[in-house]
C-alpha cells in the first residue's frame, strides 16, 4: 500500500481484512478509523438495496412489484419493469446525464426524465450496469418509508447498527476526509458523481460517505446475518446470482456475485462470493465459506486522474483491487 502512495496511485487508504476471529487493519498516516471516504456505488448496497431488502422482510414490497406501482404516467413499454430487474441491472434503464436544473423541479421530474429515456433492451433481456435504476429505487424507498432517502437510512440502517458518522453530504471543508472528487474546483458538494451532485448529494445510486469504523460494523452485520439490517431469510435470497450469463459479471439483489468472469477480487475470493465496488477506488467483498471479508477504501480514481493529467484510467483502479486482494491472500498463506 505504501508503494501505491509512492507511485501516485492513491494518497489515502484503509484496508480491513477479517477471517474468523482474526482481524488486520492498515491505513495511511493521514487516515483514522473515522476518516470519511466517498464510497461511490458501494452505496447502492449499503444504503439503497439494504433498505429495499428491509422493506421486503416487512412485506412492504416484493421483487415482482412493477414500476407503474410507484410512478405515474409510466409508458407501456416500461410499466412491467420489476424491482428485481432494477436491483439486478436487467431493467434496460441506463445511466444518462441529469441536467443541473432538473433536480430543482423535484424527484417527480427526475423520475420522469429517467423513465422517459429510451431503454437499452427489453426488460430482462440484457444487463447493463444502471445508476439511474438505483436512483428510481431510492425514490421507491422514500415512498415506502414516507421520508427522504437520507432520513430513511438514518432511521433504519444507521440507528440499527449504531453507525457513528457515515451518511450523506459531509461538509465541503471536513478535515478528516479523503479527497475523492475528480474536479479542479470543488463546487458545492464533495461527491465525485456529477449526477449525485446535481441531485444535491442525495441519490439511490450511491456517493455517500462512510468511515472504516462504520464499514466494519456493517460488514460484521452481514457476516452475522443480523436481522437489524433485514430479515434473516432475506440474506440467502439476496446473495445469489439472478443474471446467468447476461453481461460481464453476475448480480444478486444489489450485490455483485463473483464468478469466473470477475477479476477484481483476484484469487482471494472464490466463485459465489459477493460484494460491490465504488468508482472512487473502494470495495468490499465477502466469502461465507471461509467466514471472511475484505474492505478497501482509497481515493485511487482521483489520484490516477491527477497523475494522468486529468485523464481517467479506471482499468488501473480495477487492477489495483485485484493486486491488493492477491497480496492479502499471499500474506495469510504464509
Amino acid at each position: 500500500m505504501e508503494s501505491l502512495i509512492k507511485e501516485g496511485v492513491l494518497d489515502s487508504y484503509a484496508v480491513l481484512f477479517k477471517k474468523e476471529n482474526d482481524k488486520c487493519l492498515i491505513s495511511s498516516d493521514n487516515v483514522t478509523p473515522d476518516t470519511y471516504f466517498d464510497i461511490a456505488s458501494m452505496g447502492k448496497v449499503l444504503v439503497t438495496a439494504t433498505l429495499i431488502l428491509k422493506a421486503m422482510g416487512e412485506k412492504k414490497i416484493t421483487l415482482n412489484d412493477t414500476l407503474n406501482m410507484f410512478f405515474d404516467e409510466v409508458p407501456e413499454s416500461k410499466r412491467k419493469i420489476t424491482v428485481r430487474q432494477m436491483l439486478t441491472h436487467t431493467s434496460g434503464i441506463v445511466r444518462c446525464p441529469l441536467p443541473p436544473e432538473l433536480a430543482e423541479k423535484g424527484n417527480k421530474a427526475v423520475a420522469k426524465y429517467i423513465i422517459d429515456n429510451p431503454l437499452a433492451y427489453e426488460p430482462g433481456e440484457g444487463k447493463i450496469y444502471s445508476c439511474n435504476a438505483y436512483i428510481l429505487l431510492g425514490f421507491i424507498v422514500e415512498k415506502i418509508y414516507n421520508m427522504p432517502l437520507d432520513k430513511a437510512f438514518y432511521a433504519n440502517t444507521k440507528s440499527a447498527l449504531n453507525l457513528t458518522k457515515s451518511g450523506f453530504n459531509i461538509d465541503i471543508n471536513e478535515p478528516n476526509a479523503a479527497v475523492s472528487y475528480r474536479r479542479v474546483r470543488v463546487g458545492k458538494y464533495r461527491s465525485d458523481d456529477d449526477n449525485v451532485c446535481n441531485m444535491k448529494g442525495i441519490a439511490g445510486s450511491g456517493a455517500q460517505f462512510f468511515t472504516m469504523a462504520d464499514m466494519e460494523k456493517y460488514c460484521d452485520a452481514i457476516m452475522q446475518k443480523n436481522s437489524k439490517l433485514y430479515s434473516s431469510e432475506i440474506y440467502d435470497l439476496a446473495e445469489k446470482s439472478y443474471t446467468g450469463s447476461l453481461g460481464e459479471d453476475a448480480n444478486g439483489l444489489g450485490w455483485l456475485i463473483v464468478d469466473k468472469r470477475y477479476r477484481q477480487t483476484g484469487k482471494l475470493f472464490p466463485n459465489g462470493s459477493f460484494g460491490h465496488c465504488g468508482h472512487t477506488g473502494t470495495s468490499f467483498f465477502f466469502d461465507r465459506g471461509e467466514n471472511m471479508y475484505a474492505v478497501i477504501l482509497t481515493n485511487a480514481t482521483r489520484c490516477i486522474w491527477l497523475k494522468n493529467n486529468y485523464k481517467e484510467d479506471y482499468d488501473a483502479v480495477c487492477k489495483m483491487r485485484e493486486n491488493i486482494h492477491n497480496k492479502i491472500l499471499s500474506d495469510i498463506s504464509e
